[in-house]
């Protein structure tokens, strides 16, 4: 609101040149941006290596896709974070900004692909 107000009056009509859902979208966007980029920096900096194959095990495809639907998937869900904080803190439901309302939905299955995660790598270790 305070930054409205500055807008305010910076403009040459008295109105603010851009909304607050305008403002949650590109706070998303440009933070799930340089997610991305970080997120791919290391990927990107391994394919510049000389007679480097972009994978890292042999018979890996040089292209990294998952890495890069991963990226994407954050990227996304970046955006969605910041119009869903800037909605919560504006009508001031505290609870949307930390809390998902389907939280269950979501720890449940990362519980269990750790679960499966943790006994493929202890059997892979000899265990």
């Amino acid at each position: 609101r305070r930054a409205i107000g500055g807008l305010v009056a910076l403009s040459e009509d008295g109105c603010s040149p851009i909304s607050i859902q305008q403002m949650a979208y590109v706070a998303g966007v440009g933070f799930g941006l340089m997610s991305g980029a970080f997120s791919m920096i290391n990927l990107l900096a391994d394919a510049l290596g000389p007679g480097n194959q972009g994978g890292w095990f042999p018979g890996d495809t040089p292209l990294p896709l998952p890495a890069a639907f991963m990226t994407m998937v954050l990227i996304f869900l970046h955006t969605f974070w910041g119009i869903l904080f800037f909605h919560g803190c504006e009508h001031r439901h505290w609870w949307e900004t930390f809390c998902n309302p389907l939280y269950v939905g979501s720890l449940v299955p990362s519980y269990l692909l750790m679960v499966a995660a943790a006994a493929w790598a202890y059997l892979l270790s000899g265990g």
